[in-house]
């Protein structure tokens, strides 16, 4: 087929001024190696827009096109609040563009920068980077690799709440895969890329996972955990090699945040934390965490250590994926709402019979145990049980021998007392916060209302939760 010489040039149709599809073309405000952004607006649309738009012409790479439509492809099939809403798009052979919501925030990079490198707080950075998991988490269960996380491609928003952009690199699993098919298999961003990524692997979800481990030791330590290679052979060592334990550069840096940084970039991906939700909960609740050797080293690994692992990799084979939706599936986070003010055992027998049959369907899920108080005293009394940590530790160990007969792993559950003086509104807040797959809550007939708030709960968190919610009655 002859090659078309009356396409119009892009540079002459993105002009400041001009109007695109109803979009009316504002000033660039950013000009990057593979594209340009335009500020734009458009009549009925109403919020803030941006107009990306491919570089075409004289030394332009070839993958500034393909990851253009590998984005324009993928941000069309997303729905995720963690990701800007398209406005509108245009075709390669007309007018390539995305139009896309033009989200406040600031790049991660730029807090990095500006505070010295490194986030100084730590808090602050373990609240940021579970939300990226979290973000991560809403991709992987549309089929969604993003392939390409680094703190460039994130956005810090108000409340540290964060938004993905630059697709480019992304992989669905469900479509053709443009960079495959091209031969840019190992493409990606030296300091974070996957083993998997560096030997041509795009299709494993955990390779997302890794990127957040390597952003998470950026982040407390500022240093990349494998440097920044610039040759194949530079990045395959981390196929074997260990960084060194952030403890051992930054002291203050707790054992179970280091175990979390270490698991992530483990080499073989079926080491590696299975799920970004699991990831994202556990950053948010580390008592749950279960410790290994990991927790404590601050000694890079001996000669024969690295020699075990460089002999480990020499063999190495990819573990098989599915897609990553069937993974986040499997690992559903489920919450049992527990009135510890009542005791029906009828109904205590039959919750325990529910929360065992589903957590043997979903074998990598997680459960938290709840209950609310509505408060706790003002003025304190003598005895423990008169003292508000007495009291919460009344209704934590209630919760606790509720789910001995489960038998579960200190790692896959968790027990929580919440105040509140509306039970349901609280529940669902917490459900939401650590996306939980569904609400188990308990409906007794033997008890009457005033002393049974789920019943006047019920409804609401029926109405309100955005998961499942299964009510168990007697």
């Amino acid at each position: 087929m002859p090659i078309n010489k009356d396409l119009e040039s892009i540079r002459e149709i993105f002009q400041e001024g001009n109007e695109v599809d109803g979009f009316l073309i504002g000033e660039p405000i950013h000009k990057g190696g593979m594209a340009v952004l335009y500020q734009a607006t458009k009549e009925g649309v109403d919020y803030p827009i941006l107009v990306k738009v491919p570089r075409v012409g004289r030394d332009q790479p070839v993958e500034s096109l393909i990851g253009f439509e590998t984005e324009l492809n993928i941000m069309k099939a997303i729905k995720s609040p963690y990701v800007p809403r398209v406005a509108g798009t245009g075709n390669m052979a007309k007018k390539p563009y995305i139009a896309m919501e033009h989200l406040d925030g600031v790049p991660l990079d730029k807090l990095i920068k500006e505070d010295g490198g490194k986030l100084s707080d730590i808090e602050k950075t373990i609240q940021i980077v579970s939300n990226v998991a979290t973000a991560i988490a809403t991709l992987h269960a549309q089929d969604v690799i993003h392939l390409d996380i680094k703190p460039e491609n994130i956005l810090v928003r108000p409340d540290n709440q964060i938004a993905l952009i630059d697709f480019g690199l992304a992989h669905h699993a469900r479509y053709p895969d443009l960079l495959v098919e091209a031969m840019y298999k190992g493409i990606g961003s030296a300091p974070y890329i996957s083993p998997e990524q560096v030997m041509g692997i795009r299709n494993d979800w955990r390779s997302d996972i890794f990127a957040i481990g390597a952003m998470l030791y950026e982040m407390l330590t500022g240093e990349y955990p494998f440097g920044c290679p610039g040759t194949v052979s530079g990045l395959k060592k981390r196929m074997w090699s260990e960084p060194l334990p952030p403890r051992a550069i930054r002291k203050e840096i707790p054992p179970w945040l280091q175990e979390v940084v270490l698991r992530c970039l483990e080499p073989l991906a079926d080491d590696r934390y299975q799920s970004a939700k699991r990831l994202g909960h556990i950053l948010k609740n580390p008592q749950s965490i279960q410790l290994t050797h990991r927790a404590e080293k601050i000694y890079p690994n001996s000669t024969w250590d690295n020699m075990k692992r460089w002999f480990k990799a020499a063999g190495y084979q990819p573990s098989e994926c599915p897609r990553p939706s069937a993974v986040e599936d499997t690992a559903p986070v489920l919450i049992v709402a527990i009135d510890t003010r009542q005791h029906d055992e009828v109904l205590r027998e039959r919750m325990q019979n529910a929360a065992k049959h589903l957590l043997l369907a979903y074998p990598e899920s997680r459960l938290i145990c709840l209950s609310t108080i509505s408060g706790t005293p003002t003025f304190e009394g003598n005895k423990e049980s008169e003292t508000a940590s007495g009291i919460v530790r009344n209704h934590l160990v209630q919760l606790m021998e509720w789910a001995k007969p489960l038998k579960m792993g200190t790692e896959r559950v968790s027990f929580h007392v919440l105040e509140a003086l509306d039970p349901a509104s609280r529940i669902v807040e917490f459900a939401n916060d650590n996306n939980a797959a569904m609400i188990m809550i308990g409906a007794s007939h033997k008890i009457p209302n005033k002393v049974a708030p789920w019943r006047t709960s019920m409804t609401k968190i029926v109405e309100e939760a955005h998961c499942s919610v299964h009510i168990v009655r007697t």
